[in-house]
């Protein structure tokens, strides 16, 4: 079987009919995709930060770095995280003389950087083989095998912080496999109400605005694939804020259970924002770029100074620092600032800052663009807007599968050569 055969898109049933040989590989390719799909999503831990997945997926790289090239800021996110890399060893060697330093931090950080990086590749090669709601009901898959029911998150909400991710991405992957879009609708409906009362605040507001955008899409009209792309971007700026004042709204009416509103009303009470109370971490970061604004680095740890920055920032907002979480969560031997954003910057400084913003720029462009043309699937919205905000509200440890199945899915493919489209033509019929 060719090459061109092996990575065609594999995205209308109708294909040509194949040898025997030819089939055998094609369903060879697929359960490789399949399987390590379900090993990252699942995050086996190895050593130091490395993962089964991980592993996988970095002796995969001959399989999945030629197909970068097909798809629209594969080689920036690929050149941005290698100078991230430099510039947290750098910073670290740089900050040695006036902080404590942790080599094994710092190896551990790097290849956590390195295996989302490999992560992502092998899902945008993923994409080449297997239809993209089949990518993500795989990877939806790995989450919900990977469930460790024996944490103490797990214990206090077993659906919020074990099976409501995993559960959602798999329904709305098979949903999209329907054709049907009111379906999809339903499924985010059912999840939004789920989660109204589960005390899942940030979850009822992101299945919320995901079902928003999937009811736009459910519209009649015309729509045009890019003409319409920024104005998609404002109205996603404007829909941000009309969900979040109306989740406020419905929190402090007890819409979502008495404790979430008691526990609402004092954070807006103390901080004057429902945001900076659930979230105070976001007030020590500020106080810490202002602190040191070129970062620390991969292995660096948080002296007196540098805490006592953060420490500060927070009591800015009225939130009380001196306790546990601060002292051993956030500056216990490291720096853990609970965001995508901060714990790039803080590990690896201003490319850090960069790598987040390219994330941003590749997710709203693809959300942008696919919501246009009324092609977005909700899985893919659901991902993407999650993603958003765990790029302001959660650990890039944790955020890690998030950030590899939601960039790899929303990557824009770049439009086949002119002297290619032949070949292609002659592997899948339209």
């Amino acid at each position: 079987m060719t090459a061109q055969e092996l990575t065609a898109p594999a995205r209308s049933p109708r294909r040509l009919a194949l040898s025997g040989d030819a089939f055998r590989s094609l369903v060879v390719v697929r359960v490789l995709a399949i399987v390590v799909l379900v090993v990252l999503a699942m995050r086996i831990e190895l050593s130091q930060g490395l993962t089964v997945g991980y592993l996988a997926a970095a002796v995969l790289v001959p399989l999945w770095l030629p197909v970068l090239r097909r798809f629209h800021g594969s080689t920036v996110l690929l050149g941005t995280v290698a100078v991230a890399l430099v510039s947290g060893i750098w910073l670290t060697l740089f900050s040695a003389s006036s902080h404590p330093t942790s080599p094994g931090q710092a190896v551990t950080v790097s290849v956590g950087l390195v295996g989302i990086l490999c992560g992502v590749g092998f899902v945008l090669w993923c994409r080449t083989v297997l239809p993209d709601a089949q990518v993500a009901l795989w990877f939806g898959v790995g989450l919900l095998l990977g469930v460790t029911p024996t944490s103490e998150l797990y214990q206090a909400n077993p659906w919020r912080f074990g099976y409501s991710v995993a559960l959602t991405i798999i329904v709305l992957a098979i949903a999209r496999q329907t054709g049907r879009r009111w379906l999809e609708f339903l499924a985010v409906a059912g999840f939004t109400a789920i989660a109204a009362v589960t005390d899942a605040r940030s979850s009822f507001a992101i299945l919320l605005f995901t079902a928003l955008l999937v009811l736009w899409q459910l519209r009649p009209g015309r729509r045009t694939r890019s003409g319409s792309a920024v104005r998609v971007v404002v109205a996603l700026g404007i829909l941000a804020l009309v969900v979040y004042n109306l989740g406020q709204a419905l929190i402090l009416d007890g819409a979502l259970g008495e404790d979430t509103q008691l526990r609402s009303s004092a954070q807006l009470q103390t901080s004057g924002s429902l945001i900076l109370g659930g979230r105070p971490e976001l007030a020590a970061t500020a106080g810490l770029m202002l602190h040191q604004p070129l970062g620390f680095g991969a292995g660096t740890v948080a002296n007196s100074a540098d805490i006592f920055a953060a420490k500060s920032g927070m009591a800015a907002i009225n939130y009380d620092p001196n306790n546990n979480y601060v002292d051993v969560y956030m500056f216990g031997g490291h720096i853990e600032l609970h965001s995508v954003v901060g714990d790039l910057w803080a590990w690896f400084g201003i490319p850090g800052l960069a790598l987040a913003a390219l994330i941003v720029v590749l997710v709203l462009a693809g959300l942008a663009r696919s919501v246009a043309s009324g092609t977005a699937a909700a899985v893919i919205v659901y991902l993407g807007i999650k993603l958003l905000w765990a790029l302001l509200f959660g650990p890039l440890y944790s955020s890690a599968t998030l950030i590899i199945i939601t960039v790899g899915l929303v990557m824009l493919r770049r439009e086949p050569r002119a002297e290619l489209a032949p070949m292609a033509a002659g592997i899948v019929r339209p």
